[in-house]
């Protein structure tokens, strides 16, 4: 029990991963994203979209937009392959290494294509 107080204390909500899956037998190329605002917002320590971070698999930042409406975060996946995945992650604007350190990443948000 100890340990599950313990790991539930070392949660991450500096980060939130966004996994993109394509089931298809077939590439998919410029695949516009949209994931909720307040489904990312509820597993970070952020309260408005506009100090987010997106990040790709090789952790460079990548553009988005929020939607006029302000419900979705929306940005463009240039290729996912066939039967593959894609990982991006959000993170909060001021994430330093020592709050990731001890820190698991348990938040995931799946995206079927």
């Amino acid at each position: 029990m100890i340990v599950a107080l313990l790991c539930a204390a070392c949660e991450n909500k500096n980060t939130v991963n966004i996994l993109i899956s394509n089931r298809n037998d077939h590439d998919t190329t410029q695949v516009a994203v949209k994931v909720s605002v307040d489904e990312v917002l509820k597993h970070l320590n952020a309260q408005a979209p506009d100090s987010l971070i997106l990040l790709n698999e090789k952790n460079q930042q990548v553009d988005f937009t929020v939607s006029p409406a302000g419900d979705n975060i929306e940005f463009v996946v240039p290729i996912v392959k066939a039967r593959s995945q894609k990982n991006f992650s959000i993170n909060t604007g001021n994430t330093q290494l020592s709050d990731n350190l001890f820190s698991f990443r348990t938040t995931s948000i799946n995206i079927d294509l």
